[in-house]
């Protein structure tokens, strides 16, 4: 494996865990009254919930729970707006085509990612610390502590106000995940002369190697 994969996955196992807890009911979503703190804490009891159901204790429905939890991410997390912001400013020099291409791709990576990784979320929940907006109120720094693997994590999310709150960088230990990805796909692109399609198909094979990978450990 190529030392860039190993860093992505690396960083992508990190990031994991946070996708899995950053999920909102499409009744949250609805309301654009929340404020952002709120539309999280909203998000996280309703993955919480559906972690300590049940019906999935056993690791029975096992497909039924994941695909549930995609769909709940679908709606919280901002695939486009974390592409753009991750790829920089060569995101401009993508064509549109290029850009849905690889957000999707990219989505398809963190979800195949954090399959694995929820098994090691210990549903002790989250301590919220605080939050900071920006001067006109549309961005918000939501810190917490999360309880993983019996670790507290400090993990922050920062939120930007569309029609809904929505996720568009996670800060873990003081690392923003946003501007590590962005470090890693600047030096493949500039150092080894990647362009556009040849990054979107290393994204898209590496989805496929963890969906394998997983299936491989059920």
């Amino acid at each position: 494996m190529c030392p860039f994969l190993r860093v992505l996955r690396t960083a992508l196992g990190v990031f994991a865990l946070c996708t899995v807890l950053l999920a909102a009911s499409t009744d949250a979503l609805a309301s654009s009254e929340l404020d952002a703190k709120a539309t999280l804490k909203q998000s996280l009891d309703s993955v919480f919930a559906t972690l300590n159901n049940p019906r999935y204790s056993d690791g029975a429905n096992r497909e039924e729970l994941l695909d549930t939890i995609e769909d709940i991410i679908g709606h919280i997390f901002d695939y486009d707006e974390f592409s753009a912001r991750t790829v920089g400013k060569k995101w401009r020099s993508f064509n549109p085509d290029q850009q849905k291409r690889f957000s999707k791709a990219f989505a398809d990576l963190l979800r195949a990612t954090y399959i694995e990784r929820i098994k090691g979320y210990s549903g002790n929940g989250v301590v919220y610390l605080g939050e900071r907006a920006s001067t006109k109120g549309d961005k918000v720094e939501v810190q917490t502590h999360l309880d993983y693997e019996g670790k507290s994590v400090p993990v922050d999310y920062r939120m930007l106000q569309k029609d809904h709150w929505v996720i568009y960088d996670v800060i873990i230990e003081g690392v923003s995940l946003v501007k590590n990805y962005r470090t890693q796909f600047h030096e493949l692109m500039s150092d080894n002369n990647t362009d556009a399609e040849a990054l979107i198909t290393i994204v898209q094979s590496r989805a496929a190697e963890v969906r394998k990978l997983n299936q491989k450990s059920e």
